[in-house]
């Protein structure tokens, strides 16, 4: 803006600038009508001034006219191409409008040409952030923070944009310093606490949820993390019931209080449903009940926040005369666990039959993303809140919307409890009941599900056969020393390569029970993501084994994180995966059977604890599979004792393999049952799998 000037008198007129600061002066006190019309007769009076331009495109942009607003910016860069205010400000109307690309070029010229325009890095840092381009929003805040180190917004951004990265000791320190800056934000006590909360600092993050309801008791975001945040690892089975009690009375206070919520707008009830039960699983019950509590506060939020994406949706009449459109939407269609399982879903489907649309939401993409993208119709990395990814999915007008994993990703669980298509599936990349009355079915696994598995969905299940999936067998990368890992070289080493928070307490037993038979094992596992849940993993473990009176000599060893090739490295040089309970291993299953190491199970009461099960069933390798726990340990020791046999177990393995590697049968079973559903003919049942 220029400097405020005096009225100039001209004969009977007043000078432009007069008029321009008569307006402005008008906005200020929020007398809009009068500050257009002053802005206006100063452009009539001088069209070439950039300024009046800009000040009228304020005034539009106040007043919710954005395409007025544009215009006017856009007259202003007119008549001064280089004025980086109206570059700024017409980033952020493009941005409003969901004009993304050109908002983002906006912002990217501004801060060229005036690299130290703290509010345009902001804005950049924002709208990267909107596209899942965290590096490059991480970047915009830290040069914001490096010119104005008191800055609370560059502050939140930046913790913001750790947090999605997983960087939550990182992010605790920045969410800190914005906290000093503004103690009264409630987004940065809401972003706090639930950095807090994933480091195990359950108590502190409690502290900083009441802070926020206490400045705003219907706060919906504060409300849903006081009363369900739950832990990732547990000291003991004591704990874990005592969470699960007050997780249990506290859903019941958050859906006893839906209508205070309501009151809310639209956008914030949506920023404030963004959670994921996540770790609910873990606890090892069964979780219908809760998921489907939950569920219901979800879609009575979502009924008034986005009351026209909860509308059923009736099939097309015509859809048996084309190709079925069906779409995928994940945020994981990378290298990862659900990335590994599902894209032969995407891959290999005869698209003689299906039309594939694919939408990625999450904020990496990779070699396998491309491997999505090259394989669909239609490829879209949706960013953005769920309200925009939900209307751009149903004006695709899907005849089948697959997800394949719900309860994994926030977004993704908002979106499942919509009705985007006529027909919408989950799968088990997070395998257990959605509760959504919206998710029609659940596909599973025959092999993996026990006989009364119906009872723990609220969807209906469709059972597939074998391991449910095409799943190519990884390629193993060249033999590795044990040296080469710091691992212990005459020691009996049993691998639990499982994310630490899946090992259940009822773990413990079992591998105390092991080191005590043999003195010469070492367990092996490898760190968590935050150093956080690594370090009460780690203390866990020593106090069960002090209690032990076990004399400590190396029994645990903890490996950093490593690429996947590294990975399987490990793998080919331990003698044994212990499988977990409750939780038992799926990717890491699978990566140790390729790579020949045998694996020790028991199945769990549901399928998210049966999955190594099935793929040893598939096998024929029913004695790696343990009927309790005593039997369970007595197969751990013998593999690790008995060389012979564990030869002739890696021998079997090695040529039983081709029985859960890439078996296209699940694929056409599916392909049949979309096709039958579709075509409302009646539901076809999963036929007996042909694994002995």
């Amino acid at each position: 803006m220029q400097n405020k000037i005096q009225p100039i008198l001209t004969g009977a007129s007043i000078h432009p600038e007069a008029l321009y600061q008569l307006g402005l002066k008008a906005f200020n006190s929020n007398n809009f009508e009068n500050a257009v019309n002053y802005f206006k007769k100063a452009i009539q009076a001088d069209s070439q001034q950039p300024h009046y331009w800009l000040a009228l495109g304020l005034v539009s942009q106040v007043q919710g006219r954005l395409d007025e607003a544009a215009a006017n910016f856009r007259q202003a860069l007119k008549c001064f191409p280089d004025f980086p205010q109206a570059w700024n400000n017409l980033g952020s109307v493009l941005n409003l409008q969901g004009k993304i690309d050109e908002a983002t070029v906006a912002f990217l010229e501004a801060v060229r040409l005036k690299p130290d325009y703290i509010l345009a890095h902001n804005n950049l840092g924002g709208i990267y952030q909107s596209q899942a381009k965290i590096k490059e929003a991480e970047g915009c805040y830290r040069k914001s923070i490096e010119l104005q180190p008191d800055n609370m917004y560059a502050h939140f951004g930046l913790g913001h944009a750790l947090i999605v990265q997983w960087k939550m000791e990182e992010a605790e320190k920045v969410l800190r310093r914005a906290l000093v800056l503004d103690p009264g934000n409630i987004q940065v006590l809401n972003s706090l606490a639930y950095a807090l909360k994933e480091q195990c600092k359950h108590v502190e993050a409690a502290t900083f949820y009441q802070r926020a309801l206490l400045l705003k008791p219907n706060g919906l975001k504060a409300f849903i993390g006081a009363y369900l945040a739950l832990p990732a690892i547990y000291s003991n089975t004591a704990e874990l019931f005592e969470v699960r009690k007050r997780y249990t009375e506290g859903l019941k206070t958050l859906r006893d209080n839906t209508e205070n919520f309501l009151e809310a707008e639209p956008k914030e009830l949506l920023l404030g449903l963004s959670w994921a039960n996540f770790y609910l699983a873990y606890q090892g019950q069964d979780d219908k009940f809760l998921q489907v509590e939950y569920a219901h506060f979800v879609a009575d939020i979502l009924r008034v926040a986005t009351p026209d994406l909860m509308q059923p949706i009736k099939p097309d009449p015509t859809a048996s005369q084309r190709r079925l459109r069906i779409g995928f939407l994940s945020s994981f269609m990378r290298d990862c666990t659900v990335g590994s399982y599902f894209k032969s879903w995407v891959t290999s489907l005869d698209r003689g039959m299906f039309e594939i649309y694919c939408y990625h939401i999450g904020h990496i993409e990779d070699q396998v993303t491309q491997e999505f993208a090259h394989a669909s119709d239609r490829y879209q990395h949706l960013a953005g809140d769920v309200d925009h990814v939900g209307r751009q999915v149903k004006k695709d007008q899907l005849d089948i919307l697959v997800y394949p994993e719900i309860g994994m990703d926030q977004g993704v669980l908002i979106l499942a409890a919509m009705r985007l298509a006529p027909m919408q599936c989950a799968a088990w990349g997070h395998p257990v009941t959605t509760g959504h009355t919206n998710i029609d079915y659940f596909l599973s696994s025959k092999l993996m599900e026990p006989e009364n598995a119906q009872a723990h969905y609220s969807e209906q299940l469709i059972l597939l056969e074998g391991i449910g999936t095409y799943y190519s067998k990884p390629a193993l990368p060249s033999s590795a020393r044990r040296s080469d890992f710091s691992l212990p070289e005459e020691r009996i080493l049993y691998l639990c390569p499982q994310s630490l928070y899946k090992i259940h307490p009822d773990n413990d037993r079992l591998m105390l029970e092991i080191l005590a038979r043999n003195k010469n094992a070492v367990l092996v596992f490898f760190q968590a993501t935050d150093i956080s849940i690594t370090r009460t993993f780690m203390k866990r473990l020593a106090n069960v084994l002090d209690e032990s009176g076990i004399e400590k000599s190396g029994q645990i060893k903890i490996l950093p994180r490593m690429a996947h090739e590294n990975y399987l490295r490990v793998n080919m040089l331990c003698d044994v995966m212990l499988d977990t309970l409750h939780w038992s291993g799926g990717n890491t299953t699978l990566d140790a059977l390729a790579c020949g190491l045998p694996v020790v199970t028991m199945p769990g009461e549901f399928m998210r604890g049966r999955q190594s099960y099935g793929m040893l069933k598939c096998m024929g390798l029913n004695e790696l599979i343990a009927h309790d726990h005593k039997d369970y340990v007595e197969i751990a020791i013998r593999l690790g004792t008995d060389r012979d046999w564990h030869e002739q177990v890696v021998q079997q393995i090695n040529t039983r393999s081709g029985a859960i590697f890439a078996v296209e049968t699940p694929l056409r079973q599916m392909e049949q049952f979309f096709a039958t559903a579709c075509n409302t003919r009646p539901l076809i049942s999963a036929t007996d799998n042909n694994c002995n």
